[in-house]
């Protein structure tokens, strides 16, 4: 038996999954230590981008103005959104910020250098009982390894784009090539093909 799908259908149930993306991405937030309300937002400014008004964030959370402000600065400082201008409007409106995991790499790789400067100037103005130097290195090696490991994961999450059009248009030159090629010398083929039958003769002609 078919059953029929209305437009209203599918305008709800694409609420829905959106809805359900923004909660999911909530809990997540929050278990990365993140308040629920700043993970609600980033899932907000993955879906539509912005620019976005403080009054319809508030709107849409349905949440206390002082919430979304604090929020919305959380993600300000972690460079995920930013507060652009809009002419004639008095209230702040917000954007997701190009690029904004690339600048979360950034900072936690200056997290871990920043951690690993501070136990060298430690060691250096303090003796320490060897447990606590022991355990002071060991977490100065792996936060040295952590920035050395996303170091490299930003190199090629920068590099990504670039490579994506490469590989997508490297073809294309060549193809054009071929084809102005072609226009600009419409007699190489038939001369090709003329030039076989001279060779096949040739060839007939030794016993």
């Amino acid at each position: 038996m078919a059953v029929n799908v209305t437009q209203q259908d599918k305008a709800k149930a694409a609420l829905e999954a959106r809805e359900l993306f923004i909660e999911r991405n909530a809990i997540q937030a929050e278990t990365s230590g993140l308040p629920r309300i700043a993970g609600r937002l980033i899932g907000i400014f993955l879906l539509d981008g912005g620019p976005i008004s403080f009054a319809e964030l508030a709107e849409r959370m349905q949440a206390s103005r002082a919430s979304v402000s604090t929020n919305t600065r959380l993600l300000e400082r972690l460079g995920i959104i930013e507060r652009v201008a809009m002419r004639g409007e008095r209230q702040d409106f917000f954007s997701l910020r190009a690029n904004p995991f690339l600048i979360v790499l950034e900072q936690s790789i200056a997290d871990c250098r920043r951690f690993t400067s501070y136990v060298d100037e430690l060691l250096a103005a303090s003796p320490l009982p060897a447990e606590a130097s022991a355990r002071l290195l060991q977490a100065q090696d792996f936060h040295q390894v952590t920035a050395q490991t996303l170091q490299e994961l930003l190199a090629k999450l920068a590099q990504r784009p670039k490579q994506a059009v490469h590989v997508v248009q490297a073809p294309q030159p060549a193809a054009a090539a071929t084809s102005r090629s072609k226009a600009t010398n419409p007699k190489a083929q038939p001369k090709a093909k003329a030039s076989k039958p001279r060779a096949a003769s040739g060839r007939k002609a030794q016993p």
